[in-house]
This record gives structure tokens, C-alpha cells and sequence, in this order.
């Protein structure tokens, strides 16, 4: 892990939700894709498989819940978040990893399933690798004159043949160990460079952090023989080691240390903790993001040309200049390579938006917005910023992308790391259990109606747009399927549909029945086209359940693979979002709302999504329709009609003692028949 967060930051989301969505980027928005991950640390999609986004979860103990459950379980894993349905399957993970250390020697989750690279050939041998960290079989060695507790694992596993969404364990291949003398600075970021794969090889980048604690005390990051505080390059197509279970790799013959003091398989030297990586997708170039220790953090850069061997300067150097503390700092050492980019601790910087504590190195944007393209993204996994530069210039042209990047729900609290698809979409991965994209925005429209619910998807781009699925999510649960016109059935080809979407192929629904909180449909071919100005009705009424929160967001696949976020727009009533307690949404707060109320007063909502049971009188979000929310909803209705006037409309007094009593006895039972969810604040807020 980066430098160690609080446990409640991790494991706590800000449940905060606006009752807009947030301003977006002209050409981009941020979409939260989940938010019930256990820390997940890593993100990333494989070969050839845009359907799939594979999560590396850490794992832990102290505070986590039961162990098994699917959700929290203590338990390195990597579960699979499908594009097709918008879902995780916790109960059926990727992979599970029954050996990963529990160790938490500072309280919080520290130790477990670091990162995850798939091979380049992945699409015909099924072959991926983890860096772990996994309990000692036997007696623990001594390391640094301590006792291994632990030791981080290279592994190599096979996808099952028969079930591609699940990894077979006992295919599990050790490529290299590692054994570990503290619990924290464990680097663990995996990758090859695509240059090298282009060419055919298969070398597997390793970063490993210096041995943890504070001020590397053994000085691994200047040994040019050890292996910690190091990115290593090893080759996994071979093997120069048949006799040793534990070194399953070759050494690449251009390695910088070989035939000549240090260890082979060292590729650069001198990092502290190098939490991320990346390689840039279109030129190679090599970007490392370097925890500092007391003042410093830094991005690190290696050109594609590169023939290894460069030197970060770490215990010598955090950042620029010397180690600043503990005795430890000097001159540059022989090779050394500066930052490119640095930033300071909190109280160092002038500037609070841009200063951390621990840097999560990110990637080179290649992805369709416009707007980021050839920038590097990267953030801090403390301070929750998010930052962007043009590596022609980086501390010239640095931004804080704070506002821009603001999901379309809850907020990034603790950047852990970023991660790429296919199509090279950014995706932003939260400690604190979520997982984002950054998708471009496009001119199709669906256009909400506030008064009806109805939906209308309509083509703005001024050309014929082919769209292969999309899908509309909702946080709140707003969706109502059974009042949607899809393209299957009705758009798609004879004899099912009209053809007027697709006259070639089916179309089929691939989001699970009675979701609320998610739809999509997708073609059974190659799609289907949108015409100039198009409008496809895909709801007369009721396919949006109304509410104050508005938080639809719309998704296309295009027709050449790519993913963009469409816009959402709502219409009627003035205007403006509902107000609360209008629970007829006739735009007014009369006794047509009352009754509404009253109709459900401490009725059971159990099962009902938070929408759904707004319409029913829960105004404050805690699941419940009881006394605290009819004094919001008499509050609301003395707002909106002058003081007094509910009590003079309904004959309902202001609560006395015995109406308090009794309210309070029949919210009791209520609660002891409906367990309450806890609070959200998307509809008190409003």
C-alpha cells in the first residue's frame, strides 16, 4: 500500500450525494462505476475484453467484517466488474488467494493482493500475474536482523479453459519471492512495455520498495545487489533457474547490471516506495510514481530509449535535493536522475491544492477525450487530489483536476491507484471502495421529463451514429424497466422489431430483471445507427421514478468499441429539480401530498430502492416513512404555504407529549419489522 490511511478513510465512503450532478468537463465526465469494493488497489482490463474490468482487491483483517464474507473478506481477490450488467459478482471472485499474509502491524490494512498485469498473450495461454503478499511455509527467515513476517510473491495463473470469469489456484507458478523485513513499502506494480512485446519479448517490470520502515535503515536503495527499493525487468517465457521452485524467469541479456557488479535482474535503482507505474501506450516511455519519506513526493521518468540503469537517488535523494532528515541524505549518486515532477508535504507547499503525503503514480491519457490527451494523470492516495501535466513542461503546465474530475456520484476520497482499458479510458481506482472512468461526453441526449417520468433518447451530433449498446445507471435506484420502449422487440430487425434502429440484427437485455439501478441493452451483431436528429422514445411515462435527486447518467458503446457517457437533461417543473415532500410532483405542496404521506405513514419499504421509497414518504433517507419525516414533511408544507398552515389545513396539531409518545412507540415496532439501512442524505439534503 502507499503511505498508510486511516482505516476509516478506507473503508468508509463520504455518502454525500448532491441533488444535481456536478458540472462535468466539456468534453469528459467522471462516472462512478461501483462503490462496494474492499479496498481495492488496482484495476485494469484484459487482452481483447472490453466487457470485463478485473479489480484487485487488498484484503486485511482489523475491521473488515467477517472473514468470507464476499464482500470483506480478509482475503487478497480479484472480482470482475461486468460492463454488460453494472454489477460485481462477490460471491464467484476471479481469483481468491488463500495464503495472502494477514499481517497488520500498524492496525490498518497494509499487506495483501498488491497489482495484477495480464500477459500480453493472455487471449490465447490465459496467463496473468499478482504480486501478493502470502504467509511463510515453515520456519520465517531473518531479514535486516528482523523476523519475515511475510514475503511478497510473484505468482503466475492460468484462467480456467472452461469458465473464462475464474482462475484455476493450483495453477498458481512462483515466479519470484521476496522475503519482506517490515509490513510496509512493498512497491508491487507489474507491467511489460508495449515497445518490447511488440518486438516479441516478454519481460515483466517488477517495482519493490526499499524494505519499509522509515529512511530505508539498511540503505537497500543504493545496493546494487539487493533487490529491494529496485524496478526489476525478468523475462516469464523462460527459465535459468529449473532447479529452484522459487525463480521461475530469465534474465534478459541486455539488463544493465549483467556481467557487472549488481544483481541481473535490477533494471533501475534507488526508489523508496514506487506504489504505481505505467508505460505510455503509444510511445513506451516509462513514468514511476515514488512515495517520499518526510518532505518530497515524485514522479520519475525513463525515456522508451532507454537502456536501464538509472539511478533515483533514494536514501541520498527524496526528490531533488538531499534527504532533508534522519542523517541519511548526500550528494547525487553516480547516475542519478532527478524527478520530473515533485510535489511537497502539507505545511511545505504554499499552496494546499497541490500538496500530499503519498503519491499514486498514474498514466500518459491516450484514451478519446480530447481535452487530456498526451497528458500524464496521477494523484495523491492522502490528500484525495488528482493532478494533470504535459510532460514537455510538467511543472510549468501542472493542474489540480479536482473540480473537473468530480464523479457523477459520491467523491474520490483516496486515489489507490489508476488503471487503463482497452481503449485507453482512464480509470480511477478508491481506496475507500469505488471505482471510476473517465469517459468522453457525446451529443446523444436523454431527455428526462420531471412531471412524467417519460425518457427520449435523441441524436444531437449532427451525423449518423452507430451504437453497438447503452446502458443508464442510478444511485438511488430511479429506473423502472417495465416502463421502457427497448430497441428489442420494438427497433430491432423483422420480424421482432421494426427495424427502424437496427434492420440487420436482435437486440437483447443484459441487465438483470427489476434493477433498479441499472439497464442496458446491447445488439447481437455489429449495432445499429441513430439518424441525424433521431429520437427514439424509450419511455411514455414512469420509466424514470421520480424523486429530488437527479442522477441518471447515460453510456454508449459506439460502433467501432468505444465508450462515452451521453448527456442527461431533465425538463419541466420550471426548470428546477422536485422539492421535497411534493410526492405527487405536480410542481406545488398541497393536501394532494399529504395524503400521499399519510397513505404510506410506517408502512413497510423494506426492498424498495431509495427512490422508490422516497415516493412513499421517506424524505430524510433512512428507509423508513416515520415521525421524523413528518416533521420534514410539515416543515416543507409551512415553507411553501405560510406559517402554520398544515396544521390549519389537516387539523393536526404541532406534536405534544403524548403524540410524541405515541408516534415514538409505533416507530419502534416499525423498526423492530424493517431493519433500517442506515442514513443517506440524497433526498434531506435536497
Amino acid at each position: 500500500m502507499p503511505r498508510r490511511i486511516a482505516a476509516a478513510t478506507l473503508l468508509v465512503v463520504a455518502a454525500l450525494s448532491l441533488c444535481v450532478r456536478p458540472l462535468a468537463a466539456a468534453g469528459y465526465h467522471v462516472k462512478r462505476l461501483t462503490d462496494d469494493l474492499h479496498i481495492p488497489v488496482y484495476a485494469t482490463t484484459a487482452p481483447g475484453d472490453n466487457n470485463r474490468i478485473f479489480i484487485a482487491q487488498l484484503g486485511g483483517v482489523a475491521g473488515d467484517g467477517t472473514d468470507g464474507s464476499p464482500i470483506t473478506s480478509a482475503l487478497g481477490r480479484i472480482v470482475i466488474y461486468d460492463r454488460t450488467t453494472g454489477l460485481v459478482d462477490y460471491n464467484n471472485p476471479f481469483l481468491t488467494i488463500n495464503d495472502t499474509s494477514l499481517l497488520e502491524e500498524y492496525a490498518v490494512p497494509e499487506v495483501g493482493l498488491f497489482g495484477m498485469t495480464f500477459h500480453p498473450d493472455f487471449q490465447t495461454n490465459g496467463k496473468f500475474y499478482v504480486n501478493v503478499a502470502v504467509n511463510h511455509v515453515g520456519t520465517p527467515p531473518t531479514v535486516d536482523g528482523s523476523v519475515s513476517e511475510f514475503k511478497t510473491v510473484v505468482r503466475e495463473y492460468t484462467v480456467d479453459p472452461g469458465n473464462p470469469n475464474f482462475a484455476n489456484p493450483l495453477s498458481a507458478r512462483t515466479i519470484l519471492s521476496l522475503n519482506q523485513p517490515h509490513s510496509n513499502h512493498n512497491g508491487s506494480w507489474l507491467g511489460f512495455s508495449p515497445q518490447e512485446v511488440a518486438a516479441g519479448e516478454r519481460n515483466l517490470y517488477i517495482t519493490q520498495g526499499d524494505g519499509g520502515m522509515q529512511r530505508d535503515p539498511s540503505n537497500h536503495g543504493q545496493d546494487k545487489n539487493s533487490w529491494f527499493g529496485k524496478v526489476m525487468r525478468v523475462d516469464v517465457s523462460g527459465d535459468a533457474f529449473p532447479d529452484d521452485p522459487e525463480r521461475n524467469y530469465a534474465i534478459p541479456a541486455d539488463n544493465p547490471y549483467v556481467g557487472v557488479d549488481g544483481a541481473d535482474e535490477l533494471w533501475a535503482i534507488g526508489l523508496r516506495n514506487p506504489w504505481r507505474a505505467s508505460f505510455d501506450r503509444q510511445t513506451s516511455d516509462f513514468w514511476i510514481g515514488d512515495v517520499g519519506q518526510d518532505r518530497r513526493e515524485e514522479i520519475n521518468f525513463q525515456p522508451a530509449s532507454s537502456v536501464g540503469g538509472e539511478n533515483y537517488g533514494w536514501r541520498l535523494r527524496e526528490g531533488s535535493v538531499a534527504s532533508p532528515t534522519g542523517g541519511i541524505g548526500g550528494p547525487p549518486p553516480v547516475g542519478n536522475v532527478n524527478p520530473t515532477y515533485e510535489y511537497f508535504h502539507p505545511g511545505l507547499s504554499p499552496d494546499p491544492n497541490f500538496q500530499g503525503n503519498s503519491v499514486t503514480g498514474g498514466y500518459i491519457y491516450r484514451g478519446p477525450v480530447s481535452e487530456l490527451q498526451g497528458r500524464y494523470v496521477f494523484g495523491d492516495a492522502v490528500s484525495g487530489h488528482v493532478w494533470s501535466f504535459n510532460p514537455a513542461n510538467p511543472s510549468g503546465t501542472v493542474q489540480n483536476m479536482d473540480a473537473l474530475f468530480a464523479p457523477d456520484a459520491g467523491q474520490i476520497v483516496s486515489v489507490t491507484s489508476f488503471g487503463e482499458d482497452n481503449q485507453g479510458n482512464l480509470l480511477i481506482v478508491d481506496g475507500a471502495g469505488q471505482l471510476f472512468q473517465v469517459m468522453p461526453n457525446f451529443a446523444v441526449t436523454l431527455t428526462v421529463n420531471r412531471a412524467t417520468g417519460a425518457m427520449t433518447l435523441v441524436n444531437e451530433t449532427g451525423a449518423v451514429t452507430g451504437i453497438r449498446s447503452y446502458s443508464i445507471s442510478s444511485d438511488v435506484g430511479a429506473i423502472n424497466a417495465a416502463s421502457l420502449q427497448t430497441i428489442a422487440g420494438n427497433f430491432d430487425a423483422p420480424p421482432g422489431g421494426n427495424g427502424s434502429i437496427d434492420p440487420n440484427d436482435d437486440w437483447q437485455v443484459t441487465s438483470a430483471a427489476g434493477n433498479r439501478g441499472f439497464f442496458r441493452e446491447a445488439s447481437l451483431g455489429d449495432g445499429g445507427t441513430l439518424g441525424v436528429g433521431a429520437q427514439l422514445n424509450l419511455s411514455g411515462s414512469g420509466g424514470w421514478i421520480r424523486s429530488p435527486v437527479e442522477d441518471l447518467a447515460l453510456s454508449i458503446t459506439l460502433a467501432d468499441g468505444s465508450i462515452v457517457a451521453g448527456t442527461v437533461a431533465y425538463v419541466g417543473n420550471g426548470g428546477q429539480p422536485l422539492g421535497r415532500s411534493d410526492l405527487n410532483f405536480d410542481g406545488q405542496l398541497t393536501l394532494a401530498d399529504w395524503s400521499v404521506f399519510r397513505s404510506f405513514n410506517l408502512t413497510n419499504l423494506a426492498g424498495l430502492s431509495d427512490a422508490e421509497q422516497y415516493g412513499r414518504g421517506d424524505l430524510d433517507g433512512d428507509g423508513l416513512n416515520n415521525f421524523k419525516d413528518f416533521r420534514l414533511f410539515q416543515a416543507d408544507y409551512d415553507a411553501a404555504n405560510g406559517a402554520g398552515a398544515f396544521a390549519a389545513a389537516t387539523g393536526v396539531p404541532e406534536p405534544g407529549g403524548l403524540l410524541l409518545c405515541c408516534l415514538g412507540l409505533s416507530a419502534l415496532a416499525m423498526l423492530r419489522r424493517v431493519r433500517a439501512t442506515g442514513p443517506r442524505s440524497q433526498f434531506s439534503s435536497c
